[in-house]
């Protein structure tokens, strides 16, 4: 196929499935346990990172990941000290970051046009480096999420139980909002810094309307976002539109599809059950 006869389009093919099957994972369990927002929180965070680094004269990508990781220490620590809820917590640093990275930015006299690339992604752009970057933060985190996946589901569903059984409950907490900041700094190049927690959110959105456990959510969560990749790529590439946009609409689209097919699914089960 003519798309894939240019190198910037297979890397962006590459990367994108990183992210699709990335973003998922960590968006189950942030779903579920009504952690959504923090893939916003953490996304602004990141773009003051992104400014410091620009001022500093450092590394933006590196800077983005130190303040996207202080953020998530700090915002589950108050969440876990009960003196904030986690929605107010992220609140606080979502508002502080964006309005950081703001003047930090125009300090820095950056060009529009490279901070959209940040802001909204820019995956058609992906270098190798990005790719072999993205690829060791993905394998970092997915390992750590399948070798203690049986604790982190028992804390989602049952955090007093999970403590009161002698599981280090803090440091779970602590460790998986580390490794949501490390998805969302890898999700940069791909969608974008404010469109990242749709990616994280709505393919995890869709699959509760149809699965039936667990098992499937996870399944079928990371087939959404790898079509919602997927198409994004083809419609960017033909129709000459943003990628990162594009990708995140067509995961609303397939939220609203599971949507009518879980409606259908429940007026059918509910109908059979009324005839028997």
């Amino acid at each position: 196929m003519e798309i894939f006869e240019h190198e910037f389009m297979r890397l962006a093919f590459l990367g994108g499935t990183l992210i699709a099957i990335l973003a998922p994972v960590i968006g189950v369990f942030l779903v579920l346990r009504r952690y959504s927002l923090i893939g916003d929180g953490l996304g602004h965070i990141a773009f003051s990172g992104i400014a410091i680094g620009l001022v500093t004269k450092l590394e933006p990508f590196w800077v983005s990941m130190g303040t996207s990781i202080l953020a998530a220490l700090g915002i589950e620590r108050l969440r876990a000290s009960g003196r904030l809820s986690g929605d107010t917590a992220i609140a606080i640093f979502l508002s502080t970051g964006l309005a950081l990275g703001l003047i930090l930015a125009k300090l820095a006299k950056y060009s529009t046009n490279k901070l959209w690339g940040y802001l909204f992604g820019s995956i058609i752009t992906l270098s190798w480096g990005d790719f072999w970057t993205t690829t060791i933060i993905a394998a970092i985190v997915l390992g750590t999420v399948f070798a203690l996946q049986k604790q982190f589901f028992y804390i989602t569903f049952d955090e007093e139980t999970a403590q009161a059984s002698g599981l280090p409950v803090n440091w779970l907490n602590s460790l998986f909002v580390v490794l949501a900041a490390l998805t969302i700094v890898a999700a940069i190049p791909i969608v974008g810094l404010l469109l990242i927690s749709a990616l994280i959110v709505m393919p995890v959105a869709a699959s509760l309307q149809i699965a039936r456990n667990f098992r499937q959510t996870m399944l079928i969560s990371i087939i959404c976002s790898l079509l919602s990749v997927y198409s994004g790529l083809f419609a960017s590439y033909y129709l000459d539109i943003p990628p990162g946009p594009t990708i995140v609409l067509l995961a609303v689209i397939i939220f609203a599809i599971t949507s009518l097919l879980g409606n259908l699914q429940r007026r059918t089960r509910d109908f059979n059950i009324a005839r028997s």
